[in-house]
């Protein structure tokens, strides 16, 4: 059960980022978010067009969901792994971390997938196809 949870927390925390990162969403809702943000701040606005920088802010969401709504299922890394050993506070901040890094090497792979070739969209399949 305990790998399970893991995985899906970490499809989670690719996902949310992806889509909020990439996605335009339904009624532009993402590109909307993310416009006001770069005209809010230049940083803030990075915030939400950089995979490495939004997941680690879904992975302290996560983490205080998990601590402060849900402390007897742990579905984070290290609310898992460290449970009561560790302080909340010290739990989140490796929480952030481990999602930026987890995030991070699954966006590299996918890059480094489609720089070599092993990945074809369906919208590169149909202009191949023309």
């Amino acid at each position: 059960m305990t790998l399970i949870t893991f995985l899906s927390y970490i499809f989670l925390l690719y996902g949310l980022s992806n889509l909020v990162v990439y996605s335009n969403g339904i009624f532009h809702i993402f590109e909307k978010w993310r416009l006001i943000a770069h005209n809010i701040g230049e940083q803030f606005g990075e915030l939400f067009t950089c995979m490495m920088c939004f997941s680690t802010w879904v992975g302290l969401a996560l983490s205080l969901i998990n601590n402060i709504f849900l402390p007897s299922v742990p579905f984070t890394a290290f609310n898992m792994i460290l449970g009561a050993v560790a302080p909340w506070w010290f739990v989140m901040v490796l929480d952030m971390g481990f999602a930026s890094a987890v995030v991070w090497l699954l966006h590299q792979l996918e890059e480094m997938m489609e720089r070599t070739g092993n990945v074809v969209y369906e919208d590169e399949m149909i202009n191949q196809q023309t």
